[in-house]
């Protein structure tokens, strides 16, 4: 008995083993299996919705939808017209997309006719593909994809539907905005759940939803029990369901045959009806497993009394993993504010799909804040503020800065003794990038304060700069160079919170850039730098050594700044930086180039700028900026890739360098340097001689002002507002040596 014992140990202690390891895989297959039960998201398009709809107390399932829940503004950005249709195919492409032009696509369901005849064997004639009983399909689905061929944008809508079918899931629509009897249809939220094929699983976008009464002011409007109803027949079996409410479509197209009394009561009704259907989605779908999304996909704001045109929609999520707060994404790296093509990648994430390479979009997180809404509305109102002062405000600039140097040079010229008190009109032209920045540390709101407090600050600027000097020549201009060399590196390696709203910066709601420095800028940071810094080694030319350090910090701070993905993300501007940067400090201490140091200056800058590339194609996908997501298309494309964005640059610059009132300003500050260097006689030469390292300074200015508008798609813009310190510069030390000689 003895000697059986410890087998019987053993085998008791693998049972034990075996037991245990059998409890945890099966206690860990119900935890997978737990986590991975059926996700479904349910898309309501609401267009024309407004933000201000939303703070109506007696609205309250969609007050309380977008106030508990996670919330951005939608740049409405697309490969064309901000319309439903090409909103919709640039949902479903995940990049910007085109749909049928100014048509809107014609898409059907089952028992539905086209002209008498069966659309289903319209499809299959057109495309060669014979759709399964119960599918919708998009006819138009053969000239949406040619329009962007056409575009060569890259893009093909029906993306985002194509990754939910490779993994088995399904599509539906529910809904449509038509006008029976005026338009054939209004359906085009049907493209954002259709494949690349042109189909749907199954849905119905008839005139079935709707109910007709000719007593009413639309005729037609959404008949909420059919859909409520298709939508439970539905639910067990769709993964994406996309539904239009579509009544304030119908309303904005008779807009014009009411009148306001009926326009406004028939509003409030839709906006009642709207409000009760969210609250019965709430209730019937499970918001622990599912998401439910609620956006406008076009813009809403349409201020014609004061001359403003807002371009964002906006969007609401509440469900799984999101709570209170704004949604923000790599794409734009501002809370509060995403992109149409942003909104593919994020559904097909929490379905747990892989993501189409074509994608440009990222997928959204969520940034817990109390008083989403009101922080949503008043970005909204800021960045409004902000485009509707751009155009007076910067055309003022420009045509002040003209008439300021014209008036200078008419003085040298011909009664240099009145010439003597402009220098402080140049100083406040230098400042002006600087105030436009400090500008935004306020929250304003409302246009004639803003302007009343710009020419404060602007003042104010001038004035620390000149009382801050210790010799008049140079200090004030080394205080406003550096200054402003500081906030902008500064509010960049910050996130760039004050440039989102300068009126000197680049427009999110245009959505040409969303993140780090943008052209304007990167030309003023150029030259303030190369100025600030020539100007300092002329001031300090008794201490060599500090001479060298700080023209190689600021230099190099610059240089990272601007390089920096995750910062500037300047790429053009890097590179412009980089040869400006390194010419100007060679002049600046005298050391001797070769023609073989030009050759591998040539080489370092390639290095380096292939270096900022590949840098931030090794990143995550998730958080590549656009040019190490150039890199990744380049690799995934091939050429294609190459052409589309040359082209696309090539053509930004022919266009901006033909109607920007930029181009005035690096034209007419180039000749009036040209005319400094001959009138007044010898003042030119004297000046720079006496000032080496000035001279340095402006040889860079004027080279980094080229290599912008040979680096950059909005070259030109960079290229003026870099030559505006040098030229400022230039003028003001002109006045000061003929101010000296009388």
């Amino acid at each position: 008995m003895s000697a059986l014992r410890p087998f019987r140990i053993w085998k008791a202690i693998a049972f034990s083993f075996i037991a245990a390891i059998l409890f945890f895989s099966i206690a860990q297959y119900a935890w997978a299996a737990g986590d991975t039960s059926r996700r479904q998201v349910i898309l309501v398009v609401c267009d024309y919705l407004k933000a201000d709809d939303l703070n109506r107390p007696e609205l309250t399932h969609l007050h309380n939808f977008f106030g508990e829940g996670s919330v951005a503004l939608l740049n409405t950005n697309t490969g064309g017209a901000r319309s439903r249709q090409n909103a919709a195919a640039t949902i479903s492409a995940g990049r910007v997309a085109l749909s049928t032009g100014s048509v809107e696509p014609l898409a059907f369901g089952p028992r539905e006719n086209v002209g008498g005849e069966d659309p289903m064997a319209l499809f299959q004639a057109r495309t060669g593909i014979a759709p399964e009983r119960g599918n919708l399909v998009v006819l138009d689905i053969s000239t949406i994809q040619w329009a962007n061929k056409k575009k060569e944008n890259n893009a093909e809508p029906g993306a985002l539907g194509d990754t939910l079918h490779e993994k088995g899931l399904k599509t539906a629509v529910i809904g449509n905005s038509d006008l029976p009897g005026a338009f054939l249809n209004n359906r085009s939220a049907a493209l954002i759940a259709m494949d690349r094929k042109g189909i749907i699983d199954a849905g119905n976008v008839s005139e079935e939803v709707l109910n007709y009464d000719p007593y009413e002011p639309l005729g037609h409007r959404t008949d909420y029990k059919r859909i409520e109803k298709t939508f439970l027949e539905l639910q067990p079996q769709t993964d994406l369901m996309v539904i239009d409410l579509g009544d304030l479509v119908r309303l904005e197209n008779k807009r014009e045959e009411l009148t306001t009394k009926v326009y406004l009561q028939e509003r409030d009704k839709i906006l009642h009806e709207y409000n009760d259907f969210i609250g019965y989605l709430m209730e019937k779908t499970d918001l622990s497993q599912s998401l439910l999304l609620v956006t406008t996909t076009i813009p809403t704001v349409d201020d014609k009394d004061n001359g403003v045109n807002g371009f964002f929609g906006f969007i609401g999520v509440q469900g799984k993993g999101m709570e209170e707060g704004l949604l923000t994404t790599p794409t734009t790296r501002k809370q509060g504010l995403i992109t149409l093509y942003d909104i593919a990648p994020s559904i097909g994430s929490f379905l747990q799909v892989d993501p189409d390479p074509l994608y440009i979009g990222r997928t959204w997180q969520v940034i817990q804040t109390e008083d989403n809404l009101s922080i949503m509305q008043n970005i909204e109102e800021r960045t409004i503020l902000t485009s509707l002062l751009r155009p007076p405000m910067v055309k003022g600039y420009i045509l002040f800065h003209l008439i300021v140097l014209a008036i200078i040079l008419f003085f040298l010229v011909f009664d240099p003794k009145k010439g003597k008190n402009l220098g402080p009109l140049l100083l406040g032209l230098m400042a002006v990038p600087l105030t436009w920045l400090l500008m935004c540390l306020l929250n304003i709101t409302d246009p004639w304060i803003f302007l009343v407090l710009f020419l404060v600050i602007d003042v104010a600027a001038v004035l620390a700069s000149i009382w801050l000097a210790r010799d008049k020549n140079y200090d004030p201009l080394i205080f406003l160079c550096l200054a402003t060399v500081a906030a902008l590196l500064i509010d960049t390696v910050s996130g760039g919170h004050l440039q989102r709203f300068s009126v000197l910066s680049y427009d999110p709601m245009s959505g040409a850039r969303f993140y780090g420095i943008g052209n304007e800028y990167m030309g003023v940071l150029m030259g303030a730098g190369i100025i600030g810094v020539s100007l300092l080694v002329q001031r300090l030319k008794k201490h060599p050594t500090v001479q060298y350090l700080a023209a190689a910090i600021i230099f190099l701070s610059v240089l990272v700044v601007l390089g920096a993905p995750w910062w500037g993300s300047e790429f053009g501007g890097f590179a412009a930086s980089l040869i400006a940067f390194g010419y100007t400090f060679l002049r600046l201490f005298k050391i001797r180039v070769k023609p073989r140091h030009i050759l591998i200056g040539l080489l370092l800058v390639v290095i380096c700028s292939g270096g900022v590339f590949v840098l931030d194609y090794m990143r995550p996908p998730e958080l590549r900026s656009h040019f190490g997501q150039f890199a990744f298309s380049v690799r995934s494309s091939g050429l294609s890739a190459v052409k589309e964005v040359v082209v696309r640059k090539l053509a930004m610059n022919y266009k901006l360098i033909r109607y920007t009132i930029w181009t005035k300003v690096l034209m007419c500050s180039l000749l009036a340097l040209g005319i400094l260097f001959y009138r007044p006689v010898g003042i030119f030469r004297r000046i720079l001689t006496k000032n080496p390292a000035i001279a340095a300074g402006l040889a860079g200015g004027v080279l980094g002002a080229v290599t912008a508008l040979l680096f950059n798609d909005s070259g030109i813009v960079a290229a003026a507002t870099a030559i505006i310190f040098p030229a400022a510069t230039l003028f003001y030390l002109v006045l000061r040596e003929q101010t000296a000689s009388l």
